[in-house]
């Protein structure tokens, strides 16, 4: 047969049977140990993920607030604005009737300057005709009826009707 000598074959150890089966337990205690660590970390990416979510949606809503907030500033100013623009156009209107009627008895108390200085050079037709021109004008209705400036003499009004009933 063969001059070969024999390996001798070693005796199998009753042990290595459970050394196998505790690394096999080993090695899925560690597989399951990675597996639950990874699902962890799965989920808490995930919550972050959501809670970044959610504080773009607060962000969102917060913006939207503070939009609508500085709308309904913006409104009250511009409703205030509004007013008191009507305010200052009724005070425009105001002043522009209070000038238009200083600007008639301006005219009016021209006229009446007029009669007199006729009246007094004893032109009396001049004077008629300046009467008649004024009254179709209907400036005497702009002839005060107060004094200007001394309280004790007559007032323009006066004055006018004076003239007039002496030369009508």
């Amino acid at each position: 047969m063969s001059s070969e000598p024999r390996k001798e074959q070693q005796p199998k150890s009753p042990h290595r049977p459970h050394l196998f089966f505790y690394m096999v337990v080993l090695f899925a205690v560690a597989f399951l140990l990675l597996l639950v660590s990874y699902f962890m970390q799965q989920r808490q990416s995930d919550q972050q993920v959501i809670d970044g979510l959610e504080q773009k949606n607060m962000s969102s809503m917060q913006i939207a607030q503070n939009v609508i907030e500085r709308n309904q500033t913006l409104m009250e100013e511009n409703k205030a604005l509004r007013e008191k623009l009507d305010q200052m156009e009724e005070s425009a209107e105001t002043l522009a009737a209070q000038q238009k009627e200083q600007e008639q008895t301006t005219l009016a108390l021209d006229w009446l300057w007029r009669i007199e200085r006729e009246y007094f050079q004893g032109r009396y037709s001049n004077t008629r005709n300046l009467i008649r021109e004024m009254e179709a004008a209907g400036l005497e209705a702009f002839l005060p009826a107060q004094p200007l400036a001394d309280q004790d003499y007559r007032t323009p009004l006066e004055q006018y009707q004076a003239i007039r009933d002496l030369l009508f």
